[in-house]
């Protein structure tokens, strides 16, 4: 069996993942910034141009602008903060698979081999005797 260095993990795939979710998290908040705030400026162009809008209707579209920012800036939160968690994820099953792998060379490699030894121990001697039984002394030959 070959043992592996601590430093080289046979997970690498998956700490991999967990940094590009780390690093792709950030990002994806930001591009739903982006989206609320094209929406934002779609919704309040109205608001600037040189319609005629009556005060009410003014403020209804500059509510709809504010919701739409915040909303698309809570989402981006939200959805970062999902994709933040799958990123701990993968690293928690990382180091779970790895305990499990050296869990099992463990036992494969002190504790089977000591259970071995116990048992080969414990059984009868081939002869039929028992091991603490002296040895009968032989007859002398003439």
């Amino acid at each position: 069996m070959s043992r592996t260095a601590i430093n080289r993990s046979r997970y690498e795939s998956l700490r991999n993942g967990q940094r590009t979710l780390g690093f792709l998290a950030p990002l994806v908040q930001l591009g739903f910034l982006a989206l609320g705030f094209g929406i934002f400026l779609d919704q309040s162009r109205s608001l600037l141009s040189d319609a005629q809008f009556t005060w009410g209707e003014r403020s209804v579209m500059g509510v709809v602008a504010l919701v739409a920012l915040g909303g698309s800036a809570l989402a981006g939160w939200v959805v970062g903060r999902l994709i933040g968690i799958a990123a701990e994820l993968f690293d928690a099953m990382a180091d779970a698979a790895e305990s499990a792998r050296r869990t099992t060379e463990l036992i494969e490699g002190q504790v089977v081999p000591a259970l071995l030894r116990i048992a080969a121990a414990l059984e009868p001697p081939p002869s039929g005797r028992d091991r603490n039984e002296p040895a009968r002394p032989r007859p002398a030959r003439p």
